[in-house]
């Protein structure tokens, strides 16, 4: 009979180290996926950010475009680092869905492009911060670390769309009324 607490004892043992192990788990999956999810939309921003600086007719979008480009690449490089560490594979290239969205852009008409760009920057940003600050409370303290890192920059991006967007969006109401 006192063979059975013992062998209890060592059945709960047992389970409990295989219930420690799902967090975990979990917690590398949530890894994987933000460390792809996020390569994936800097990836995004760097293509649409050269594709701007070439193709916009506003220079604060062309300057929007290189910000994109050079803080997206930074951005990438640091999470290419925490990838190395935890042994994630980083996306090589756009998702499809990304290469959708440069194919519309490229294909767009010059006069349209400044307007269709911002309007992505502010949809992908809204996105990204949503996925960054929810990354903020990773267990994986090096993915926690960078989001919390690069909340500040990508909120600037977001504003700065939306500023930008504003200002095209009074411009033209202002030349409708010069036209009237």
């Amino acid at each position: 009979m006192k063979t059975y607490p013992v062998l209890t004892l060592a059945v709960a043992a047992l389970l409990s180290c295989g219930q420690q192990k799902k967090p975990d788990q979990q917690t590398e999956k949530a890894t994987v996926n933000f460390i792809t999810t996020a390569a994936a939309a800097n990836l995004k921003e760097i293509r649409l950010g050269q594709l701007a600086k070439s193709k916009a007719r506003d220079e604060r979008v062309r300057q929007y475009g290189a910000m994109m480009e050079k803080d997206h690449t930074a951005a990438n490089e640091q999470l290419q680092a925490i990838a190395n560490k935890t042994g994630v594979t980083m996306p090589a290239d756009l998702t499809d869905d990304a290469k959708a969205t440069e194919q519309t852009l490229t294909d767009i008409k010059k006069e349209d492009f400044d307007r269709a760009y911002i309007k992505q920057m502010i949809e992908d940003h809204k996105k990204t911060l949503f996925d960054f600050n929810n990354a903020v409370a990773s267990k994986d303290t090096a993915i926690s670390t960078y989001a919390r890192d690069m909340v500040p920059k990508l909120n600037t991006h977001f504003e700065e769309a939306n500023t930008i967007l504003e200002n095209m969006r009074k411009l033209i109401n202002k030349r409708d009324i010069s036209h009237n």
